[in-house]
């Protein structure tokens, strides 16, 4: 009920309605308690050391400052994951005008730049206006016409079609006055990085970004701890280790059995497991190599692989497998998956089935048990993958992959990489295969566009914002476009689903494997107010989008 309702609010003529974010919860670190001077220690992912980068515009970003930036700049909207809905932020309330092609938003009052000036709505359309002239900046495909300010609080974003299914909420905002003397904003690494979070910069080292509270932040008593410090870890090992000992007050990890951590002071270390998100974890194939490009073969790779095994292994039966070949959750989205594909499901590794589609394609199955292509070369595939936290759940999730690829006659290597190149190869088109979690957010256009937008394909060696598998289908853009232009709920939205599921299944451009979910860790003899399964305000990770509101929140003190 609760995502239908979500649905309707992002897809009708209505305005989201206004929802009060009250101070409560608490936290600091294990040093310092005295209220506003503690200092609050954070590990978001062990992806080695900082590069200060801190343009919020680029999604490469957060990645190469520990997330840190999710501290210091707020989106217009936030997502609450735990009731499948959104928090008005920035944006208090928003309408649809002009069946869907322009988007009225209500900029909140009293918000201010972390410098003291005034945010207003002249900076919300100027944001707009920076992501419409550098696609470099459009993460998320918005047909953007263009934004104004008619009025200090309000704006008005025009799109080139009805955009009712496009996540615009997720856009950070940045303040005109500072943005509008740059040069090349694209080149902009934002040193200084004013923005509007419950946080602002203090200091940088590769090692350890400092913030302090924000004197001016909108929300009423947050934040409540002085400092934050964020710490950069080169492995997941060593942050463990960090956190264990006392030395980090918040981490985020991912498929790992949180007990034993929890054990080593049962009295002081608290944590929340979140159960599975819709973020999916894929195996993507590129397109530019033969024969990835063929369906055949990527039918054959997923007919070979059992997803339980998959996820045993590789997260500890932590992440639940995909179920359904559509992509989709059979318990979350039921009401999206067309009644052709509802009972459909991914069955147990089936070699013989994944060795009859490569034979009637007509490859031959070599002397070695390794088949041949039609020009008789090698089915020889590499696997490339990152080895640091969050993602060390695929490194051994791999074991499984080659090995029941090498049953069905697939070989296939192994290269790994620190999280940082493996994104940036990724982004480039330079890898065969590699894993990559896809969605993550509430809406299901935004996880359907990742896979099958074809409006900035590039070519490797370009960095591609979407359809990182570089895709491509003559009947995916048209269902696309239809899908973002139908209202939720529509005759239309469901037509468009069931042509994109359709593809899904026939042709595997993706080949989804298991569901993601994090663990957050929290010291609590000198913090609390972190989210919980009783207090599920946020999500509990911090490299999570919701990480200005677990910073707002919580507060000095502990148990």
């Amino acid at each position: 009920m609760a995502r239908h309702i979500m649905r309707r609010t992002f897809g009708t003529v209505l305005a989201a309605a206004s929802l009060l974010i009250t101070a409560c919860g608490a936290g600091t670190s294990g040093q310092s308690v005295h209220g506003g001077s503690a200092t609050l220690r954070v590990a978001a992912a062990a992806s080695g050391p900082f590069t200060q980068t801190f343009n919020p515009l680029l999604s490469s970003s957060s990645n190469t400052v520990g997330f840190a930036n999710f501290a210091l700049y707020e989106p217009l909207l936030e997502d609450d994951f735990a009731h499948d809905t959104n928090r008005p932020w920035l944006a208090t309330s928003f309408n649809w005008e002009d069946g869907g092609k322009t988007l009225h938003l209500q900029v909140r009052k009293g918000v201010t730049w972390h410098d003291g000036q005034a945010m207003t709505a002249d900076d919300v359309a100027f944001t707009f206006e920076l992501v419409r002239k550098n696609a470099t900046f459009n993460t998320y495909g918005l047909p953007l016409a263009g934004a104004t300010a008619p009025a200090p609080d309000q704006v008005l974003v025009t799109f080139t079609q009805p955009s009712y299914q496009v996540m615009w909420w997720r856009t950070p905002v940045v303040p005109k006055h500072v943005w509008a003397s740059v040069a090349d904003p694209v080149k902009y690494v934002d040193t200084n990085a004013i923005g509007t979070g419950p946080y602002m910069l203090k200091t940088f080292t590769p090692q350890v970004i400092t913030m302090v509270k924000n004197p001016h932040y909108w929300q009423p008593g947050e934040p409540n701890v002085g400092t934050v410090q964020y710490l950069s870890f080169e492995s997941v090992e060593s942050m463990l280790t960090s956190f264990e000992a006392g030395q980090v007050d918040w981490i985020g990890v991912s498929a790992i059995d949180p007990q034993p951590i929890a054990n080593h002071d049962r009295a002081h270390i608290a944590y929340w497991e979140t159960k599975p998100t819709n973020a999916v974890v894929e195996l993507l194939p590129n397109y530019t190599v033969y024969p990835l490009n063929q369906t055949p073969v990527r039918r054959a790779i997923s007919l070979a692989l059992d997803r339980g095994a998959i996820s045993k292994t590789g997260t500890g039966g932590q992440n639940l497998p995909l179920q359904s070949p559509t992509g989709l959750d059979v318990a979350a989205r039921a009401d999206l998956i067309d009644p052709g594909y509802k009972n459909m499901r991914y069955g147990a590794a089936d070699p013989i089935g994944a060795k009859k589609e490569l034979t009637a394609a007509g490859f031959k199955l070599g002397s070695d048990g390794v088949f041949l292509t039609p020009d008789g070369r090698r089915l020889e595939l590499q696997l490339m993958l990152p080895t640091s936290n969050p993602y060390g759940d695929f490194v051994r999730a791999s074991q499984v992959i080659v090995r029941e690829l090498k049953d069905a006659g697939i070989s296939i290597t192994v290269k790994t990489q620190s999280q940082v190149a493996w994104r940036d190869d990724t982004d480039l088109g330079n890898y065969q295969l590699t894993l990559r979690p896809l969605g993550g957010t509430l809406s299901t256009y935004d996880y359907f566009d990742r896979i099958f937008s074809q409006d900035q394909l590039v070519a490797p060696g370009k960095k591609a914002l979407r359809n990182w598998s570089r895709y491509t289908s003559a009947e995916a853009p048209p269902l696309l476009k239809q899908y973002a232009v139908s209202a939720p709920g529509s005759a239309a939205e469901k037509q468009s689903l069931a042509g994109l599921e359709k593809l899904m299944v026939e042709e595997v451009p993706v080949i989804p494997l298991f569901f993601t979910s994090g663990t957050g860790f929290f010291r609590t003899n000198a913090v609390s107010g972190f989210p919980s399964q009783n207090d599920p305000y946020a999500v509990p990770v911090p490299d999570s989008v919701n990480a200005a509101i677990v910073l707002g929140r919580v507060r000095a003190g502990g148990k």
